[in-house]
């Protein structure tokens, strides 16, 4: 089975490195785009001049005629070296819009000139005139890769005259059975012959396909312009929520330093998901605790986006993952300053109800109230530039009094019945 995840996996990217339109390039940039687009159409025009060339040999092989043998021999050394040119040509300046559309129209005369040769030499052999006939039709399929309606209509307009008068001169040989008349007379004996059905029935099929296949570029042309424009706006915004995103952060992480007491955080985390345990919470909610707990401490994953350094490359979903990390631990920020708002205002008595209320509407959900509950225990037993460490009977005598408003009963009780096994907790971290 690992062989056969390899195996596709290889002939995957042999493919894209060859035929992929897309592999490496910025589709917003046009002449990028043009440049992958000649290459990989060179490529397949390589490809099917190889094929040509294997079929040529393979006829002249069993055939064993002198004529075959020479026009297999002049076919090969005659695509390789347009190929060779062409492919000098693309290679010759990446970004130069003017050589990336000269290879294009190259390519294009060159796909066809290949396809004519072929049917050149097989529109005498029954079995194999139909089939040398359609790689014409192939050949406008390949040129309609570039999706481009310029092009499609260059081409048909220089196809349709050079197939007449392949119709006329090798498919039906009109001009050798009808020589000699005089024009009036031709065109009376030419309408009642079969050959003039055939020719105007396979000019419609070349003139219907012609137009199918410009409505599928026209089409494509289209969606890739506009995928074009959006990837280029979505930039833009992208540049614009950037800034924003940068500038807010910024706000957020400049009294980080505050928080960010390794030993403090840590006993927090701990604590929080001892009390998580002791409340009963559900696994979903005790990873989160755990995650969100400490989740400040990755302040440095974001500062590329605080501080962009140069020539920033960020891609969407990079921007997107750090974003929502961003995010996360402004909340954590936060709830850290909830903690310190509330043991400083009850300090220094403007614990007003309006305050309260304030508080209350800050993050009320029971995994940030666990959190906060543990974070406000610790800071009250610590030193701050504000206050003195206070005992563990002093801060328990708050929480029954003063600090209550802000947990819920269940969650309050729980911490409360514990009281003993937090205080060692902390006394020993």
């Amino acid at each position: 089975m690992a062989k056969k995840d390899k195996f596709k996996k290889a002939t995957k990217g042999l493919f894209n490195r060859f035929f992929g339109f897309e592999t490496g390039v910025d589709i917003t940039d046009e002449v990028a785009v043009l440049h992958r687009r000649n290459i990989v159409i060179k490529n397949i025009t390589f490809v099917s001049n190889i094929f040509y060339s294997i079929i040529l040999f393979i006829v002249a092989y069993y055939s064993g005629e002198a004529s075959d043998w020479l026009f297999t021999a002049l076919f090969f050394p005659f695509t390789f070296f347009l190929n060779t040119v062409i492919k000098r040509l693309i290679s010759s300046d990446t970004h130069d819009k003017t050589k990336q559309e000269v290879a294009m129209y190259l390519l294009a005369a060159y796909m066809f000139i290949s396809a004519i040769l072929f049917y050149a030499r097989f529109y005498q052999t029954d079995s194999l005139e139909t089939a040398a006939y359609v790689m014409i039709y192939y050949s406008i399929v390949v040129i309609s890769l570039y999706q481009s309606k310029k092009l499609i209509l260059w081409s048909a307009f220089g196809m349709l005259p050079v197939m007449t008068i392949i119709h006329f001169t090798w498919t039906y040989r009109i001009n050798t059975d009808y020589q000699g008349l005089e024009i009036s007379e031709f065109f009376r004996r030419f309408i009642h012959d079969a050959a003039f059905s055939d020719i105007l029935l396979r000019t419609l099929i070349f003139i219907i396909f012609v137009m199918v296949v410009y409505a599928i570029v026209s089409i494509g042309q289209y969606m890739q312009y506009e995928r074009r424009n959006e990837l280029v706006k979505r930039r833009e915004v992208q540049e614009d929520f950037t800034t924003i995103v940068s500038d807010l952060f910024k706000v957020v992480l400049s009294s980080k330093s505050s928080f960010l007491d390794l030993q403090h955080v840590n006993l927090v985390s701990k604590m929080s998901n001892k009390l998580g345990l002791i409340y009963g919470l559900d696994e979903t909610k005790m990873s989160k605790i755990n995650t969100f707990s400490n989740t400040h401490l990755r302040y440095k994953e974001i500062e590329d986006l605080v501080n962009p350094p140069e020539e920033a490359t960020t891609d969407y979903d990079d921007l997107k993952e750090k974003t929502m990390l961003g995010n996360q631990i402004a909340k954590r920020l936060q709830l850290a300053q909830k903690a310190e708002d509330i043991a400083r205002a009850h300090i220094e008595g403007a614990a007003n109800h309006n305050f309260v209320l304030e508080m209350q509407k800050i993050q009320p959900e029971i995994t940030s109230q666990i959190i906060l509950l543990c974070d406000l225990y610790i800071t009250m037993r610590s030193t701050k530039s504000y206050k003195r460490p206070y005992p563990h009977k002093t801060v328990i005598e708050l929480f029954q009094t003063q600090f209550n408003s802000y947990f819920e009963f269940q969650l309050l009780e729980r911490f409360l019945s514990y009281k003993t096994e937090f205080e060692a907790m902390y006394n020993d971290f």
